[in-house]
């Protein structure tokens, strides 16, 4: 009598075991919400692991976010999302980088929830819909000091602003080839014109038949075996050189003023 009770203790405490392990493995369904990346970490001692390529439709997007390298495996760090429900293993969607077999790689399933997904887009949408309001006119006063902020850097800027300094007066203009030529045929012709001022008239001069034969920037060197070698300065350049530089020339003043003459003109605009 006492064995035949402890047969059947021993079976009810079975049946319970059997009970338990059938409903803990239902019920510990590894289940995630549709559309929402998870996580897993799978250690595997084989060759390296890489995802398989993607197909069109596929149920399960998977990337490899990390790998570390241990001395005898690795540990990959793997994220997933589920595309539709459905129950899937991780493993399914993993390759061995250099195409060989995998051989002992763990499983690891999962089930893609639909109701999961529901309610996490009405916790979503109760999270969106939740906002501070902030009471006491605060953006009104924000508002306000901005533009007082703004309305006293402006005046701080132009309030009072001394004037920039007038421009020192240039002077009068300097006088031009023809006025500087007539100061000369007047110093000539009354017999007043130093040695610095026939210097002075020399360069001048040069300049009007640099000007007359639009020898423009020329060095002077070449300018001047041009004016040397013209038939209209010619005569006038060896009478002018030789009354300024041969104390006992022969050549008059009057020729010289006849040379300087014709520049006392202003040229025509």
């Amino acid at each position: 009598m006492k064995r035949k009770c402890t047969l059947w203790i021993a079976a009810a405490i079975a049946l319970a075991v059997i009970v338990y392990f059938v409903t803990r493995s239902e019920d510990d369904t590894l289940r995630v919400p549709l559309g929402v990346e998870q996580a897993a970490i799978v250690t595997y001692s084989g060759p390296l692991l890489a995802v398989a390529p993607y197909k069109w439709g596929v149920a399960v997007n998977v990337r490899i976010a990390e790998v570390t390298e241990k001395a005898d495996r690795r540990v990959y760090d793997l994220r997933y999302i589920v595309n539709r429900a459905g129950t899937f293993d991780l493993k399914d969607y993993l390759v061995a980088d250099d195409g060989s077999a995998l051989t002992g790689l763990p499983s690891f399933k999962f089930e893609g929830d639909p109701k999961l997904s529901k309610n996490l887009d009405t916790r979503i949408q109760e999270t969106e819909e939740i906002r501070v309001d902030v009471g006491g006119r605060y953006y009104e006063w924000m508002a306000l000091f901005t533009l007082l902020w703004i309305g006293w850097l402006l005046l701080l800027i132009f309030w009072k602003r001394p004037k920039p300094p007038a421009e020192p007066d240039a002077g009068p203009p300097p006088p031009t080839l023809a006025e500087m030529m007539r100061s000369f045929l007047a110093q000539l012709e009354a017999g007043t014109l130093n040695a610095d001022a026939k210097a002075k008239m020399e360069m001048v001069m040069l300049q009007c038949w640099r000007n007359e034969l639009a020898l423009g920037n020329e060095p002077m060197d070449s300018a001047l075996a041009h004016i040397a070698s013209n038939g209209k300065t010619s005569e006038a350049l060896k009478k002018l050189q030789h009354w300024l530089h041969h104390p006992s020339s022969p050549v008059p003043s009057a020729d010289i003023a006849a040379v300087i003459k014709p520049y006392t003109v202003e040229a025509a605009s």
